[in-house]
């Protein structure tokens, strides 16, 4: 028997946009799947060399919230321990649509940027 999802909304997507960058980090940090925090923790903060984006205390209140939005959820691998620290987290379809609209969207904004300035 296939398991059916919810069709996700493109309007429900856009209400999310702009992302704050450490969201948009986290989302792209479970890109290319499951994380524990730390894991997390560490691929974040490696984009900006020489100082920590986020500390842990920071990550997992965000966790929490990027949960409640439906991007991310904990996946079930066979433990039921509550230790924020060793769960695990995926993005849902909601998240993944979310993260790539948030890409695009930082694409459109670094291509204006580039664009030559007209002169006057």
């Amino acid at each position: 028997m296939q398991k059916r999802t919810k069709a996700v909304d493109d309007d429900d997507v856009r209400r999310q946009l702009p992302l704050r960058p450490v969201a948009f980090a986290v989302l792209a940090a479970l890109a290319r799947g499951a994380h524990a925090g730390i894991q997390i923790l560490d691929e974040v903060n490696a984009t900006v060399p020489g100082r920590p984006l986020l500390g842990p205390g920071t990550l997992y209140r965000l966790m929490r919230e990027l949960r409640q939005q439906g991007l991310i959820a904990r996946e079930e691998r066979g433990t039921h321990s509550d230790d924020e620290r060793q769960a695990h987290h995926v993005l849902t379809p909601f998240g993944s649509a979310v993260m790539k609209a948030e890409a695009a969207r930082l694409r459109r904004t670094l291509d204006l940027a580039m664009r030559p300035v007209r002169e006057r």
